[in-house]
């Protein structure tokens, strides 16, 4: 939690200094546990559980029109391995990267079908975000089939975005709601 809102303030102090007086900042976060397992025992033999929290940021500046001027999106990923039965085996006290911290090292280069690493990839969403309208970017159509459901459908970003952007574009679509409501983040 301490690293989402450090990154958070980070966003806000970073993209305060560059709005224009039209311009609306949002910010939007979306966050999940589907991916956290339980630890078990079956015949004999234990399995250790994992706790996973994922925290998909999006930071947006939008002009008048509602075009997105600028945009930042990560993802938090926060594990916690334990025993089946609940003594905790990861180092509480260990620095959590975010998955753009992470760059070379998030290591996605080799399972990726274009050979771009993750940071790339959502640099690539990013780029294909702005100057367009947010309407534009949440109308965008995304795969319904395979591995990648929820990847991007568009020819263009599919070139050099690969990746289920599903949580990015939630997390917009919070981000443009509180820039149009005047909330930098709508805390539920």
């Amino acid at each position: 939690m301490k690293k989402t809102l450090s990154v958070v303030l980070a966003l806000v102090l970073c993209f305060g200094a560059s709005l224009a007086l039209a311009d609306t900042f949002g910010l939007g976060i979306v966050t999940s546990i589907d991916a956290s397992t339980p630890g078990y025992i079956e015949d004999g033999e234990a399995y250790n559980g994992r706790a996973q929290v994922d925290s998909t940021i999006c930071a947006v500046i939008l002009d008048d029109k509602g075009v997105i001027v600028d945009i930042y999106f990560d993802v938090a990923q926060t594990r916690v391995d334990f025993t089946p039965e609940g003594e905790i085996l990861s180092d509480l006290e260990a620095i959590q990267k975010t998955k753009m911290e992470k760059r070379d090292g998030y290591n996605m280069r080799g399972r990726s079908p274009i050979g771009a690493e993750l940071f790339e990839q959502v640099n690539a969403l990013r780029a294909f975000c702005i100057g367009k309208t947010a309407e534009e970017v949440l109308g965008m159509k995304l795969t319904t089939e395979g591995d990648h459901a929820g990847a991007s459908a568009d020819a263009d970003l599919a070139t050099s975005c690969t990746i289920t952007i599903n949580e990015y574009l939630a997390a917009l679509a919070k981000a443009v709601a509180n820039a149009a409501a005047g909330e930098i983040l709508e805390i539920q």
